[in-house]
């Protein structure tokens, strides 16, 4: 778990023969190249990379046309299942790469290209079909042949179709031009204008101003509107037919090779990213120096795959100690198992940790079940929710199995805080017979939500969050002693940690003297002699409200004064380095007193939204069981939970996000890190396989002889 330690790999090898230690690299796939730019190419590889182009081009032409998504949706993930198997890829370089890829697109797109050109070509023809029966649908009654008007040699005739009350304007607007109407409809009429050969444009123009055109049809076609428009109704009748034909061929086509499409499309991208990153490397015209970082685990593959050239592998975090700031352009490769690794996600929503922090992943797939089961908890609805969760698990790939693991793990949380609250589906089961004596089963009963009960919660709620806070801040303060930022560690962190238990001290204080705040500090004359809720328990009875509310305002003082004290340090130093911005006393003052301790205050009560969230799903199960029992029927109950389920479930995943997002990573956590991109990602759909013998070649061919054969049966 955690980073992974990095090493800086070089590679220094004659430039013509950078195709052979890209396939070196590839192979090896665990390699972020470091970017380079050179006036100098090797022009093979230039000539490669734009077969890799065309080649992703082509094949995404293709995915896109036949509508085939990268990644399966959540709704068809759970009704259909995402697309399964892998296609193995056995090459010996790059260059048997492209041309293996090249081999399997002809044969693989090629009944697809034929289909979707045959649908193009009928899409096309019925696009048009429509426009000219568009066109021809009011003049259908015409039945003349317009052919007799463009013959006329002296004189000019043109067909109008026109707004019938539009007529009298026409006429006028055409003077002594003789003009022929015929009602076709109770709006519209047709008009032919007979004039000699010179009004021929007068016409034109007149008509045009009222929006209207002579009646075209296509010289291919019958030049009678009412013939041609019963052709071309025929015709698009006929052509909807053939495309409702086409598309069902298109969806069989679709589905036949919908696995292998994914596979072409994954592997020709990876193919053209990997030419892409690598065809411009480093170094003089005659020799490349191709640098990038590797796992320290990766050292031994690494040599073995360069023997052949000069390769040199050096600690990188050692390296970018000596180059100062360097270390923080340093990639982070994070290293953690199976499970774990599904709550990076949450991780990215702050960014990627940088190599000089700790990741927070493994403590969030802890914390992460621990504060959506608590606010969720329900073993009924929590088993429905691991459930679903499983369901795209096992359907689903890609983000979405990640997704499903984060699902179902939050659902076994919310399962496992059900039976601590003894609730099923808001139903109380502490009464089941076999389950009636388990200590477990209802611990943290909400069946009555009596005052006692509420606060009770609320402070477990509470000390949830301080546990959370105080983690934080020991985070910090191992930081800052890991960078030998002194200064900062004892006039910052350690004070803040002091602060912090004193104030919650205080708080504690607080409620065991019954909220008398003013009076636990003995200003009143009465001693209160209570012992400290959680302080007594862990320290002995001599603990005392007294005792801890008259130690503890001292203690604030100190750590206020030590802080100021600090932060006047901080900016003397900044100044002497150019970077004053700080507000001087006054301003320290109010961030030490009004910031920083009011934002401590609320820290602690932003986490009672744990049991807050707690008591409003036990509260919408009891409403919706009482509108059950008192005869609002199944439907009622079985809508009721699918509704408090998706609801308050996206509410309760945004309180456990929040609670990261903005009390917890703000104290300790920058995540301006860079992600260790693989030269090669992991692929969903494809397995390269390296080999470099004869009869592995072989067996490549025969992997696309036995496809060319699938093919045509």
């Amino acid at each position: 778990m955690g980073l992974a330690k990095l090493m800086k790999a070089t590679v220094i090898l004659p430039r013509v023969e950078t195709q052979e230690v890209v396939s070196k690299l590839a192979e090896l796939e665990w390699f972020h190249s470091l970017p380079s730019s050179s006036e100098h190419s090797n022009p093979f590889l230039d000539d490669l990379l734009l077969k890799a182009q065309k080649e992703f081009q082509d094949i995404d032409e293709v995915t896109r046309a036949l509508n085939i998504p990268l990644e399966t949706g959540v709704m068809d993930t759970m009704f259909k299942g995402a697309p399964r198997g892998k296609t193995d890829y056995v090459i010996k370089d790059i260059q048997n790469f492209v041309a293996d890829l090249e081999d399997r697109e002809r044969i693989v797109l090629d009944e697809p290209k034929r289909v979707l050109a045959e649908h193009n070509n009928i899409t096309k023809q019925l696009e048009e079909h429509k426009a000219i029966e568009s066109t021809l649908k009011v003049a259908a009654n015409l039945n003349l042949n317009l052919t007799l008007f463009r013959n006329l040699k002296y004189f000019c005739a043109e067909i109008f179709i026109i707004d019938s009350k539009d007529l009298v304007e026409i006429e006028k607007s055409l003077g002594e031009l003789e003009v022929f109407t015929s009602k076709l409809s109770d709006y519209k009429s047709s008009v032919v204008v007979l004039g000699a050969s010179e009004d021929s444009e007068r016409i034109v123009k007149v008509l045009r101003g009222f929006g209207v055109h002579p009646i075209q049809i296509p010289a291919s076609a019958t030049q009678n509107p009412s013939i041609a428009y019963s052709e071309a109704r025929d015709k698009v009748k006929e052509l909807e037919i053939e495309s409702t034909e086409i598309g069902k061929r298109i969806e069989k086509v679709r589905k036949s090779v919908l696995t292998q499409i994914l596979s072409l499309h994954e592997t020709a991208k990876i193919a053209k990213d990997v030419l892409e990153i690598t065809r411009k490397p480093g170094g003089t015209k005659n020799f490349a120096l191709i640098s990038g970082y590797i796992p320290e685990k990766m050292q031994g593959k690494f040599s073995n795959l360069t023997k052949n050239y000069i390769s040199v592998v050096e600690d990188a975090h050692a390296h970018s100690v000596d180059q100062g700031d360097q270390q923080l352009v340093l990639p982070s490769l994070m290293t953690n198992k199976k499970y774990i690794r599904t709550f990076e996600v949450i991780t990215e929503t702050q960014g990627t940790p940088r190599t000089d922090e700790v990741d927070p992943t493994p403590i969030i797939a802890f914390v992460w079940p621990l504060f959506f089961g608590l606010m969720f908890a329900d073993l009924g609805h929590g088993l429905l929710l691991f459930g679903l969760g499983m369901l795209l698990r096992q359907r689903g790939n890609g983000s979405i199995t990640t997704w499903g693991t984060l699902i179902a793990a939050s659902g076994a949380a919310a399962a496992i805080a059900g039976l601590g609250t003894g609730e099923v589906f808001g139903f109380h089961i502490l009464g089941i017979a076999h389950i009636s004596h388990n200590p477990f089963i209802g611990v943290l009963n909400i069946s009555e939500l009596t005052f006692v009960q509420v606060v009770k919660i609320l402070k477990v709620s509470v000390a949830i969050g301080i546990v959370h806070l105080l983690l934080a801040f020991f985070l910090r303060l191992h930081k800052d002693i890991k960078d030998g930022n002194k200064l900062f560690v004892w006039s910052h962190d350690i004070p803040t940690i002091i602060q912090f238990l004193a104030i919650v001290s205080l708080v504690l204080a607080a409620i065991g003297s019954g909220y008398d705040i003013i009076g636990m500090f003995g200003v009143t004359g009465h001693i209160h002699s209570e012992p400290v809720p959680w302080l007594s328990f862990t320290f002995g009875k001599w603990v005392t409200v007294d005792l801890v509310a008259k130690a503890a305002v001292p203690v604030i003082f100190a750590t206020v004064g030590i802080m100021i004290y600090g932060g006047m340090r901080e900016q003397k130093e900044a100044a002497k380095h150019g970077h004053d911005e700080g507000g001087g006393l006054g301003g320290i003052v109010i961030e030490v007193i009004l910031v920083r301790i009011v934002e401590m205050l609320s820290n602690i009560i932003s986490y009672s939204r744990i049991g807050i969230m707690l008591l409003v799903h036990s509260a919408l199960l009891v409403t919706v069981n009482s509108s059950y029992l008192h005869g609002g029927g199944l439907a009622v109950l079985i809508g009721g939970n699918i509704g408090i389920m998706l609801i308050e479930g996206l509410i309760v995943y945004i309180q456990t996000i929040r609670l990261h997002l903005y009390e917890w990573f703000p104290k300790w956590y920058i995540g301006e890190g860079i992600e260790f991109k693989k030269l090669v990602p992991s692929m969903l759909y494809s397995k390269v396989i390296w080999k470099g013998s004869k009869e592995d070649v072989s067996q490549t061919h025969k992997k696309v002889d036995d496809l060319v054969q699938e093919q045509k049966a």
